[in-house]
């Protein structure tokens, strides 16, 4: 992501902010995304914390993932939360899932991954902790506080680490163009199964809209070919 593009997500944020939150139905919903990012990144992170031949690295990993269990209950408890004094249920447990990034990208393209995720989370959620203080819902702002304080740790050492398993910052740099481009290709990829699944759907209904007619004809024309059929024969015996 060029620095263009990060210094523009604040101002997208902070611009739709109003959109996000305005509805407390909403808001629990968007809540509740944020839960399950969380807990898959600890998924991501216990992994890396059993294949990273670094026992140091190991040991951060896990401080991780143990920070990524806290964030995803924390969401989720507010999101039911806010649910709950409309009368609504929770949306339901929060079931994360895995893309195995360690294995996919090796340990370098993995932590470049998680630092550009660490720094897009830390600039919205600086973004969202601005926006709850303005409008003095002191709840939501220390929600927020409590989280980027560990945004910004984990934006920290996934940048040290990437420098030193880079060769320097220069490494670091092509290491986080790549990631750049894995997950573009990675938009692209899913935006094209989305897109393959609607235009299946849609051809598959235009298709069943096109053969109703033609099943109701086959089905309907022996009764009606029957009144057209001349009278039967004699049989050979009669003859």
């Amino acid at each position: 992501m060029s620095r263009r593009a990060l210094a523009l997500r604040p101002l997208v944020a902070r611009a739709t902010a109003g959109i996000v939150w305005g509805s407390p139905r909403w808001a629990a919903r968007v809540l509740f995304s944020f839960a399950h990012a969380e807990a898959s990144s600890r998924l991501d992170l216990l992994a890396a914390a059993r294949r990273t031949p670094s026992e140091a690295r190991r040991a951060l990993y896990l401080r991780h993932a143990l920070d990524e269990t806290r964030h995803a209950q924390l969401f989720a408890l507010r999101s039911a939360e806010l649910r709950g004094k409309r009368g609504l249920p929770p949306l339901g447990l929060v079931r994360p899932d895995s893309e195995a990034l360690f294995e996919q990208l090796g340990e370098l393209g993995f932590l470049a991954f998680v630092h550009r995720g660490e720094r897009r989370g830390r600039q919205q959620f600086e973004s969202y902790r601005a926006h709850f203080a303005r409008r003095g819902d002191d709840r939501m702002r220390a929600l927020f506080d409590a989280i980027l304080t560990d945004e910004r740790r984990h934006e920290s050492y996934t940048g040290a680490l990437l420098e030193e398993l880079a060769g320097g910052a220069r490494g670091a740099r092509r290491a986080l163009r790549r990631a750049a481009l894995w997950e573009a290709w990675r938009r692209w990829r899913r935006a094209g199964r989305a897109l393959a699944g609607v235009a299946y759907a849609g051809a598959m209904s235009a298709l069943y809209l096109v053969l109703a007619p033609l099943a109701l004809a086959l089905r309907l024309r022996p009764a009606a070919g029957s009144r057209w059929l001349p009278p039967p024969g004699p049989s050979a015996g009669e003859l």
